[in-house]
């Protein structure tokens, strides 16, 4: 079990990792979308968008590879449980009041840390200035 961080200090993990940059883009695309679901005041109320089921296959595929995510959810609030059906989910419990301008706060560091790691286009063209000859 880990010890308690800020959540910025697991991101900083799941970027630094050693998953590949796709499987990173992945896993921080998902956790994108659930903060960016939880910071919308409406939304963040329904118990739908305060869970993830660990073992769905497409939360599995994008997690995984990057286990500092599973400490990013704890630190914003989720808890790590085994339902009476035996699944396991990341779950922020229905008497919790989630803090918005944390979440917002959060999707601004998930957006950074996209934006870091995300390939950019590395093949500048590289244009030489014309000189002309001065007229008088």
């Amino acid at each position: 079990m880990s010890t308690f961080a800020a959540p910025g200090t697991y991101l900083q993990e799941l970027v630094l990792a050693t998953a590949t940059t796709d499987q990173k883009i992945a896993c921080l695309k998902t956790l994108r979308i659930v903060v960016k679901n939880l910071s919308d005041p409406v939304k963040s109320t329904d118990p739908k968008f305060r869970q993830l089921k660990l073992s769905n296959e497409k939360v599995k595929a994008k997690i995984s590879p990057c286990p500092a995510a599973i400490d990013y959810m704890k630190a914003i609030g989720f808890s790590q449980i085994t339902d009476t059906d035996g699944e396991e989910y990341l779950r922020i419990d229905a008497a919790k009041t989630i803090d918005i301008s944390h979440m917002q706060s959060s999707l601004t560091e998930l957006n950074n840390a996209l934006e870091m790691i995300t390939p950019k286009n590395i093949n500048p063209v590289f244009r030489e200035e014309k000189k002309t000859a001065d007229t008088a």
